[in-house]
């Protein structure tokens, strides 16, 4: 099994919960929330690529990249924001 299928499972996950656990997901500002994200994984990510911190091998990959990073990569972005909105609309509902 290589990263991205793996990704896909747990994006999966996370955005079943966000829709089925918590009705009333603001997608506008989960939106928002996530491009911010993206945008600063983007960079920081290919940073960490460029100085030799991070590899990936090859063979896991699907060769689709943003810059030095593998767009698998940014899944765990994805699933932290759809998981964090989840939990945060979850404890501060009003009963």
């Amino acid at each position: 099994m290589n990263y991205l299928a793996l990704n896909v499972v747990f994006m999966l996950i996370a955005f079943v919960i966000l829709n089925v656990i918590v009705r009333k997901s603001p997608w506008k500002l989960i939106g928002w929330t996530l491009l911010a994200m993206v945008l600063v994984t983007l960079v920081f990510d290919n940073v960490i690529v460029f100085l030799g911190i991070v590899d990936y091998a090859q063979s896991k990959i699907s060769g689709l990249v943003l810059g030095l990073v593998p767009i698998e990569d940014f899944a765990y972005t994805i699933v932290s924001v759809l998981a964090v909105s989840s939990i945060w609309h979850l404890m501060t509902r009003k009963k």
